[in-house]
């Protein structure tokens, strides 16, 4: 590894920002391992912790490889990698037997002991690939042509995603995608334009598929899901300071998926409150240093970078936790760092070591980052 690869020393501003946010990263996984074990069915405990221990190793040997490996190298080779990712959800579809189907949804893999969902590590790599693209030449961000075909690529991309289908991951996806745009310096009459488009995708997603429309149709119509009343009792059962660890009934089969996209809902029960209150801060937390980490980037795709890993983290414990609360339609998510889903424990951490070491890069260019991104610093965002 050569001396111009390697990150320069942090500066406090910098230190002071990025150590923070991997402490409040560090107390979700506790609070999640946590929350796992003592929500965990009679005789299943040892078992339950021992998956979560495992994702969170494998996690966090993402995250150092990630955060020692050569930027640019990463980037050189990270359109390849998309694509593999894209070939393997093709050939899940197309190849029977390839593919490992739960719940009418064909998303996952067998890798060994595990099971792998090919599409969540476009969480990791899509982020990546935006940042490259709009850090090599930020005068795209004023040329619809080239933003036409950004969208193009994307739409493509998320092709086999959709057919699974997996609608959690293209929301997530979609939506960090538009938000860093924006900070970026995306015209707003372009931002504009993929509003229809993307209603367009939404009834053609009505139509092709049956459990979209009925979801909807239930959540819009009034009625409580099966997995949000059983939620809703949780939390009620919970109070203000819960019933406490491992004392729950909820976990007994009552919420579906509870140590999973539901993890929330047993934290309320056991932990009540002031538990939930401790999660929600800590992802606020997560957010706002993140940004002043994003902020305080020397390099242009750090910055980005940096600002696409936290807004994908964020957006996806904000839906989840909407789901869980009934604010939403019901949808598939897990919370970051805290449910237990080795794909995203394993995505995200190696999206958050890529981004850390791309925000301790040197600055190349002659020209400050903050006066070609427009939310750093200069800017009233920051």
């Amino acid at each position: 590894m050569t001396q111009a690869h390697l990150p320069v020393k942090a500066t406090e501003a910098m230190k002071s920002a990025l150590l923070p946010m991997l402490g409040c990263v560090t107390l979700l996984a506790f609070m999640g391992l946590a929350a796992g074990v003592s929500a965990a069915p009679p005789g299943e405990a040892w078992a339950k912790m021992g998956i979560h221990c495992l994702h969170l190793a494998i996690g966090l040997g993402a995250f150092l490889v990630l955060f020692s490996a050569p930027v640019e190298g990463f980037r050189k080779i990270v359109p390849g990698l998309c694509f593999l990712v894209w070939l393997v959800l093709l050939g899940m579809k197309l190849i029977p037997g390839f593919g490992h189907e739960s719940h009418g949804a064909t998303r996952w893999v067998s890798v060994g002991p595990m099971l792998l969902q090919p599409s969540v590590f476009l969480q990791c790599l899509w982020p990546a690939l935006l940042a490259s693209w709009i850090s090599k030449d930020p005068l795209r961000m004023s040329q619809p042509r080239e933003l036409w075909r950004l969208m193009f690529l994307f739409a493509a991309l998320m092709l086999p995603v959709l057919l699974q289908p997996d609608f959690g991951s293209i929301l997530i996806l979609a939506g960090a995608t538009g938000m860093v745009l924006f900070f970026s310096g995306a015209p707003l009459n372009f931002l504009r334009q993929l509003i229809p488009l993307l209603l367009i995708a939404l009834v053609l997603m009505l139509f092709l598929f049956d459990h979209v429309d009925a979801r909807l149709a239930s959540f819009f119509g009034g009625e409580t899901g099966y997995q949000a009343q059983h939620a809703e009792e949780a939390f009620a059962a919970g109070g203000l300071t819960g019933v406490g660890p491992g004392l729950g009934v909820m976990k007994n089969g009552h919420v579906p998926e509870g140590d999973t996209d539901y993890i929330l809902a047993l934290i309320a029960e056991e932990w009540g409150l002031v538990g939930t209150g401790l999660v929600w801060a800590l992802f606020v937390c997560f957010t706002l240093f993140g940004l002043r980490a994003a902020r305080r980037a020397e390099c242009r795709y750090g910055a980005i970078l940096m600002a696409a890993a936290v807004l994908m983290v964020s957006m996806q414990a904000a839906l989840n936790m909407a789901v869980v609360t009934g604010l939403v339609p019901p949808k598939g998510l897990p919370l970051p760092f805290v449910s237990r889903g080795g794909s995203s424990i394993i995505s995200l951490s190696a999206l958050l070591g890529l981004a850390v070491r791309a925000a301790l890069e040197r600055r190349r260019s002659k020209v400050p980052v903050s006066e070609l991104i427009q939310w750093t610093e200069s800017n009233a965002l920051a």
